[in-house]
């Protein structure tokens, strides 16, 4: 699609393009800039990018120049001088220098051919990355006369989209959207209940990874970046470890940027101040620590692994604890306003901002292709086919919920029920351990039935639960009042489940922390439950019909209850049923990846079609 913009770029026509990463964003305006000949002002909100983007103008001997605050008073002299002699090229800016003394009333002495707004979604506080210097761009292009003008981003929503328009005051745009999918990326989550496994993880990811090729490792603050990277690069002391984050000073951070772009096989642990404009195409893996606060900001960081087309992973990795730190910027969104700060939208944005984390944990939980579910949130159309993820891939295997599991969620339900949307998730806790409080004296709530029903467990252990019972969709945190005091109550799903009248979802199957001692008996109990049987087995003609009904049977159950058929069962384990052929339920919960609850649900149902 770059010759479209380009095309359209050239007959004179704002533009609007969303290219994933890797697409050749830079050439559809850095082309017409040369064709057209002029000035070209591009402005760019990372000053490493801009000096990256000039460097590969000039080793074209394309005519470029920067001007940010990291030059000296001089260098910054020599380009304004340049501008007064009729320079022509294409000329990179931050937007903050727009509103430096006298760089306006220099511009607008110029005649300005083509105006490109990169990273174009910093407009929107609908995205992920707002900056206020952006989102006036829109009247300092009217300053300039409304050139032409082309925004560019990889990630924009369809309101984030109309944001950009209406803010850059793009006349009758045409918007050019070439999709958002990158199939050389294979995606994949982990949902941990222990923080020691993010370690473990990561040490298997990076032991896993070719050394020839780079990977970055996203934290969500500098203090994990800080001892992340010095507790891996004790780990691996052969690659380069390389830490960046805003609180390091700016020579430190060039440097290190440096440092990783020139170095094979080397490994960035960064927060999200890392990342925007990284042309590295060797990138073979990314990591996400913590889990960022947007599914935008996922995508983008995700995005910066194989921009060389060949296939990369992109890895998140979610505890119930990410969950809090994401919570506390979001409840700092406001406070370091310069201006007056009106409460009611600030209030829109937190609400806003919550509801774009619960997509995120959303995405790390659910047993959907990951892959269809990121185009979805962005609006495109594509359906995903042959798709590298783990979900796709089988490795992620949707667990079984025990009874006895079962049992807490209804319980952990029931409270919620009982307390009628009036009381926050810790007071909902106090009450199902039965902590005798102020609280729960003044309101009578050690009256209530469900009171100390769950006082076998310690009330940490059980907020970490209502945690997880809230992220899977079956309670809710909700501020009706503007207090900023969220209540906690019921989904519909919740209601269901806690009548019994459906399941927990699956996610919920670790939902009780475990003791070392009780993990390792568990994995015992599963290994001598489920021998290890060989997934490439082949079937002989009747088990190959047996395969076959199964396939019809899975069908016809997943249409009944509105499930992706690889849910109802996976493929790999209908082969493993048509070639063991149970003649019992009991001897089908032996079959590797079928399971007790599985089993309940649809085991007749496979019986029947075993048997003919």
């Amino acid at each position: 699609m770059q010759r479209e913009v380009i095309q359209d770029v050239l007959a004179g026509r704002d533009v609007l393009c969303v290219m994933p990463t890797g697409a050749g964003k830079s050439l559809c305006y850095q082309l017409p800039a040369v064709a057209r000949g002029g000035l070209t002002i591009v402005v760019s909100p990372l000053i490493s990018l801009m000096a990256d983007q000039v460097r590969q103008l000039r080793d074209r001997s394309i005519r470029s120049a920067v001007l940010n605050s990291s030059q000296s008073s001089a260098e910054q002299r020599q380009v304004l001088q340049e501008l007064r002699e009729g320079f022509e090229g294409l000329l990179y800016v931050a937007p903050e220098r727009f509103f430096a003394p006298g760089f306006m009333q220099q511009m607008n002495d110029l005649r300005i051919t083509l105006l490109a707004v990169d990273e174009a979604h910093c407009v929107s506080q609908w995205g992920h990355d707002f900056r206020r210097e952006y989102s006036r761009l829109g009247e300092i292009r009217q300053q300039l006369g409304a050139p032409p003008t082309i925004a560019l981003t990889a990630t924009a929503t369809d309101d984030v989209r109309q944001d950009i328009v209406h803010s850059l005051h793009l006349h009758e745009p045409s918007v050019v959207i070439t999709g958002f999918d990158r199939p050389n990326l294979s995606y994949e989550a982990h949902c941990i209940e222990r923080l020691s496994e993010k370690d473990e993880i990561v040490h298997r990811l990076i032991k896993a990874a070719p050394t020839v090729g780079s990977g970055i490792i996203y934290c969500a603050t500098r203090k994990k970046v800080d001892s992340v990277s010095i507790e891996l690069a004790r780990q691996f002391p052969g690659r380069v470890l390389i830490p960046y984050h805003a609180g390091l000073d700016q020579a430190d951070r060039t440097r290190n940027q440096q440092l990783f772009m020139t170095t094979p096989g080397s490994v960035v642990v960064a927060t999200n101040a890392f990342g925007m404009g990284i042309n590295k195409p060797d990138i073979r893996f990314v990591i996400h620590y913590d889990i960022p606060g947007t599914l935008e900001a996922y995508y983008q960081e995700a995005g910066r692994a194989g921009r060389d087309g060949l296939p990369s992973t992109c890895t998140l990795i979610y505890h119930f604890g990410d969950r809090r730190t994401q919570e506390f910027f979001i409840d700092r969104i406001g406070q370091d306003s310069r201006d007056e700060v009106d409460e009611k939208w600030i209030d829109t944005l937190k609400q806003r901002a919550t509801a774009k984390l619960d997509l995120v944990t959303r995405y790390a939980r659910i047993a959907r292709c990951r892959r269809q579910q990121i185009l979805d949130y962005f609006g495109d159309e594509q359906t995903v086919n042959d798709c590298a993820c783990d979900v796709c891939r089988g490795s992620l295997v949707e667990e079984a919920v025990g009874e006895s599991v079962t049992l807490i969620v209804r319980q952990i339900l029931a409270g919620v029920a009982r307390m009628n949307g009036k009381f926050g998730l810790n007071a909902v806790a106090e009450v199902l351990t039965g902590v005798s409080s102020e609280r729960t004296q003044r309101w009578e709530l050690d009256k209530l039935s469900v009171f100390g029903i769950l006082k076998q467990h310690p009330s940490k252990t059980v907020v970490a639960m209502m945690h997880r019972v809230v992220e899977a969709g079956l309670a809710r945190s909700i501020d009706r009042d503007g207090t900023r005091r969220p209540v906690i109550e019921l989904t519909s799903h919740g209601a269901k489940v806690m009548k019994a009248e459906e399941p927990p979802p699956g996610v919920l199957a670790n939902l009780v922390p475990q003791t070392r001692v009780a993990r390792a008996a568990t994995s015992a109990r599963k290994r001598d439950r489920k021998p290890d049987v060989d997934d490439t087995v082949q079937l002989d003609g009747e088990a190959q019909r047996r395969f076959d009904r199964l396939k019809q049977v899975r069908s016809s159950l997943a249409k009944e209850h509105d499930l992706p058929a690889y849910i109802v069962c996976q493929d790999k384990t209908l082969v493993q049923l048509a070639h063991q052929n149970p003649v019992t339920l009991e001897a089908m919960e032996l079959v590797k990846g079928i399971g007790p609850h599985k089993v309940r649900l649809y085991g007749e149902h496979f019986l029947t079609a075993l048997s003919g």
